[in-house]
């Protein structure tokens, strides 16, 4: 089947774009056979072919006893074979641009924020940080693999990631056939895992731009102590650099910038 495959976050997330058609069930295989750090180098590689994404949508937010909030988000991603360029914005008002070389190295992932200084960040009251949203998480050195498991039925390959500042690690499981994250667990260094993780990602659902031959995340939970954070993108759309990149890709900040 000839189809590319959109990672996000957000997404980042989402949230990485793959110019490569889904893979066979040999491919599959061959994905649960081969050596970690092969493994690995394949699920982070950058895109063939430049190209973007805009998606559109809304945060809703549990926690405790408290009553459901919702705020709108954007994401919009530029994809080139030597870093992924990220926007998001959270409740209009919250400008996050990300930059994601594909490297382990410290200096690979930069955040620049604009928001209002007096009010709280909805993106962190609702857990997520806005480098989820470009899957920063899986350029973070190996440590070691885990047990093999499943997530909604797909097979996964697990492996332990450190951060680069060794003050976390999360526990990434990643889909054999589709060499892609559909979940990610983070806890603090010395932390047990039997424990349970500070917070949790889970990628839920895709869905085919009408247009162009992608897939796209389509839902994202993110849960921790006390709160569970659903991501909802209702709008999306993506397509190759080389046939044009919409000119509010990345929207403008209060200040114009």
């Amino acid at each position: 089947m000839k189809s590319t495959f959109l990672r996000l976050i957000a997404s980042a997330i989402t949230l990485s774009c793959l110019s490569t058609p889904f893979s066979s069930h040999a491919e599959e295989i061959q994905g649960a056979k081969m050596e970690a750090a092969d493994f690995l180098k394949i699920s982070r590689r950058p895109p063939l072919e430049e190209s973007w994404a805009k998606m559109q949508g809304e945060i809703s937010h549990k926690r405790g006893t408290e009553d459901t909030v919702r705020h709108p988000i954007y994401l919009g991603l530029r994809f080139t074979p030597e870093r992924t360029l990220a926007q998001v914005v959270a409740n209009n008002n919250e400008f996050y641009l990300i930059g994601q070389s594909y490297s382990d190295k410290p200096e690979s992932t930069s955040v620049i924020v604009n928001r209002p200084e007096n009010e709280k960040s909805v993106l962190a009251y609702c857990g997520i940080r806005p480098e989820d949203l470009t899957l920063s998480f899986m350029y973070w050195p190996f440590q070691k693999e885990m047990k093999s498991d499943e997530i909604s039925s797909f097979p996964c390959r697990v492996f332990q990631l450190q951060s680069p500042d060794k003050k976390e690690y999360a526990i990434v499981y990643i889909s054999t056939q589709y060499f892609f994250p559909l979940k990610v667990e983070w806890f603090k260094t010395g932390q047990v895992e039997k424990d349970g993780a500070d917070r949790t990602l889970e990628i839920k659902s895709f869905k085919k731009d009408p247009k162009e031959d992608f897939w796209l995340v389509n839902t994202l939970m993110i849960s921790g102590s006390g709160f569970k954070t659903k991501i909802d993108f209702t709008e999306a759309s993506a397509g190759y650099t080389k046939n044009g990149i919409p000119q509010d890709l990345f929207q403008k900040t209060p200040d114009g910038k």
